[in-house]
């Protein structure tokens, strides 16, 4: 726990953190026994636009158009934007939140439709098409365009527009391209006058939505020829990302603005919830956003707010489309002045006013974009990023809070999850024959299991999908391929959890909290995908499932140039068999229990690493502990390399020095291959977090080896050791990995 009193035993943390405070109206937030790490002001910049819009020539009447918007001048990088999107270039434009990126592509777009074809633009949620809706469509109406949004809301006669060719701009989601390419005729009749491409919101296309926005785009392309831009939250590789997703050039324009002084605070507390708490009841009256990472937390949030008598409300992907719009608008009203989130509310929805934003910890161009919600109309604004005591990256950046800026997010997806391409394969199919010649090296083997499935025929050398092909597509989703846990309570369906999830969320005993309520698996039936779960008021208990994960090599897809790790297509079986009860307040452990064994296997794509084996020492478990602590180390330090992604890998290690981190996800989503990419950088983060750990214990601690998924209760685990194998690596010295030994289940420890 932090110390009341700081290391120079002169002052307490309390008396510390106020000589921080710049001025009397941020003192409530600084008022605490929580560390502040870090206060930075970041001035406005570049806050005004500079470029009369006379200079770009736009057609008079769309010229006219702005200024009755009251834009009259374009920022830098719009005016660039414009340019060359005008001269044909595919584009990818980055920018904070709320400076124009929309303007900045959707110019160029219409004087190009303008001059004949039609143009889609691509929004990852309904709610920003619905809320861009009205701009856009007046920009068009203008220079007589007619733009319709095409979603699952629209109407009968939005929908006869759009199928019907005389929508000209089309506002609309990947999901809904996705079925009515693949299932209406119509609407490949429309595709094939497309010349124009937008996406909006690039950097939410990372894992299993940037895999299936990878087909998406080569599907529409057999269908006609087109200009692509993308607008992006600031990502570390914007242009990379851009022409790795698409597979064509890309210039990059990026603007970089602020519109307000933003207070930037870095809190470290040894309890999110009771931090949250403190820091909602200080700013009384004011609103405030709250962005969780995960369901998990944002409902725990959200709880515990409500309990303690703030009224709070949950944002998240999953709620009924008139509860959401209903927090939606009395947030934006000021009725509300509490919303807990998921990343669902970084976008640009319209909330109103936001006079501060509270953050669990992501990378810093993800908390930008967080932060970029508030002070949208010019007031200052307050940003607070929450580093948790019992976390091995927030302890790195409580003790280098500078390298905090220097981590970058990183855009990342796996084009080849066979998964997807299982899809995606069959829906170009159905949708125009595949000619051989179009077929990749890469889809091969996927195009075989089709064939052999009898989901595809060949014909005239070319791929034809079969009368049960359409049968196959019925359950496809873009954004969630896994097979779904239905959550039942009462005898009706009340949501669902995708695998592998599921299995370590909803198995019998555990403890969840769903809309606001507290419930308790009785049983989970992994033959019909049920939980059964009911009503559970007693006490504030938590659980964290003891499981066990066991890996199978199934292909080598890449090997390291050093020979001591390769990237490969995994199949994990994961088997819970029991599970711990915590308080959820202090994390104290108050009992274990065990439960009949529930398994789930699943394809995913990850890597194997040969550890070095560090210097033999008299501990128990010397090895099993040392690996197992580097291997949680490694996980947790890619929070710092791939934007907050630990939560969404898994990792095995073996006393023989060999560590598997695997993506979470059916299929794979890219972000274990953007860590094997970066191994060096991740063990020097995990030299330091070990190195520097003040705990100084043989096993370490929350703050440097624990992990909150460990499924084998953080045992055994030995930092010494693990210290010792990353600073061998990081000297140079490497072991060949033996990728072969696990072709096959093998009978030996794991520790996950």
């Amino acid at each position: 726990m932090l110390k009341r009193r700081c290391v120079c035993r002169k002052e307490t943390i309390r008396q510390k953190n106020l000589k921080l405070c710049p001025h009397d109206e941020l003192r409530p937030i600084f008022d605490t026994e929580d560390e502040i790490v870090l206060y930075r002001a970041f001035e406005p910049y570049y806050a005004e636009p500079t470029i009369p819009i006379e200079e770009l020539e736009l057609p008079t009447f769309l010229e006219k158009a702005l200024k009755k918007r009251g834009i009259s001048k374009f920022y830098p990088f719009q005016a660039e934007a414009i340019k060359e999107l005008r001269k044909g270039k595919n584009a990818v434009i980055t920018a904070p939140t709320g400076f124009g990126k929309t303007e900045a592509f959707v110019l160029p777009l219409l004087e190009k439709v303008s001059r004949g074809g039609k143009a889609i633009i691509l929004y990852p949620t309904k709610a920003l098409a619905r809320d861009q809706e009205t701009k856009i469509k007046y920009y068009a109406a203008s220079i007589g365009l007619k733009a319709v949004r095409f979603d699952g809301d629209s109407g009968y006669e939005e929908r006869r527009a759009v199928l019907g060719g005389r929508a000209d701009v089309i506002l609309s989601n990947p999901d809904m391209i996705d079925y009515h390419l693949r299932n209406t005729p119509a609407f490949r009749k429309v595709a094939r006058d497309v010349v124009f491409l937008a996406i909006d919101e690039l950097h939410i296309y990372t894992g299993l939505l940037g895999s299936n926005m990878y087909y998406l785009a080569k599907r529409l392309s057999r269908f006609s020829e087109f200009q692509i831009a993308c607008a992006s939250a600031t990502i570390a590789n914007p242009k990379d990302f851009a022409e790795e997703l698409f597979e064509r050039r890309f210039v990059h324009i990026h603007g970089e603005h602020r519109k307000a002084l933003l207070h930037f605070i870095m809190r470290y507390t040894p309890s999110i919830y009771s931090s949250i708490k403190e820091i909602v009841r200080a700013l009384a009256g004011k609103k405030v956003l709250v962005f969780g990472n995960s369901y998990k937390s944002v409902e725990t949030t959200a709880w515990i707010l409500n309990r303690e008598g703030v009224r709070a409300a949950v944002h998240k992907s999953g709620l009924p489309k008139d509860v959401r719009l209903e927090v939606e608008r009395a947030f934006r009203e000021g009725k509300l002045k509490v919303v807990v989130a998921t990343p669902t509310l970084e976008l640009g929805i319209d909330i109103g006013d936001v006079d501060a934003v509270v953050s669990e910890l992501v990378n810093y161009s993800t908390f930008l974009q967080r932060v970029g919600r508030a002070g949208r109309k010019g007031q200052e604004s307050v940003g607070v990023l929450l580093l948790r005591e019992e976390d091995s990256i927030s302890t790195y950046y409580r003790s280098k809070p500078e390298d905090y800026f220097k981590d970058e997010a990183y855009g990342y997806a796996e084009k080849f999850n066979e998964e997807v391409m299982r899809y995606q394969l069959l829906s170009m199919c159905l949708e125009e024959p595949l000619r051989v010649e179009e077929v990749k090296e890469e889809w091969k083997s996927v195009i075989r299991w089709l064939l052999e499935k009898g989901l595809l025929v060949e014909f005239d050398s070319s791929l034809v999908a079969s009368e049960t092909a359409k049968e196959f597509m019925k359950h496809f989703n873009m954004r969630g391929i896994g097979e779904n846990v239905k959550m039942i309570k009462d005898g009706r369906v009340i949501g669902e959890r995708v695998l592998p999830i599921a299995i370590k969320e909803l198995f019998p005993g555990s403890i969840i909290i769903h809309n606001g309520e507290r419930l308790r698996c009785t049983s989970l039936d992994m033959r019909k995908k049920e939980a059964v779960l009911e009503e559970y008021t007693h006490g504030n208990e938590i659980t964290d499932p003891l499981y066990v994960s066991l890996p199978r090599i199934t292909k080598v897809e890449e090997v390291r140039p050093d020979g001591s790790a390769v990237y490969c297509s995994l199949e994990i079986t994961i088997s819970v068999f029991g599970y711990i009860e915590r308080d959820l307040f202090s994390k104290e452990k108050k009992r274990t229990r065990y439960i009949d064994e529930v398994s789930y296997t699943f394809p995913t794509r990850g890597f194997l690493l040969a550890s070095p084996f560090p210097q033999p020492m008299e501990y128990e478990d010397f090895y099993a502990g040392s690996f197992h602590a580097l291997e949680h180390v490694l996980i947790e330090a890619s929070n710092a390399l791939t934007g907050g992604g630990s939560q969404q890998m898994g990792g095995i290690s073996t006393p023989e020095g060999d560590i598997f981190v695997y993506d979470a996800t059916l299929g794979g989503s890219g972000l274990s291959k953007l860590l094997f990419k970066r191994l060096d950088r991740a063990f020097e983060i995990a030299y330091e977090v070990l190195k520097s750990c003040e705990c100084k214990r043989v096993d370490g601690c929350p703050r440097c080896t624990y992990s909150y998924q460990c499924g084998n209760n953080n045992q055994p685990l030995n930092r010494i050791g693990a210290m010792d194998a990353a600073k061998l690596f990081l000297k140079g010295v490497r072991r060949k990995v033996q990728a072969e030994k696990y072709e096959e289940l093998a009978d030996f420890r794991y520790f996950p």
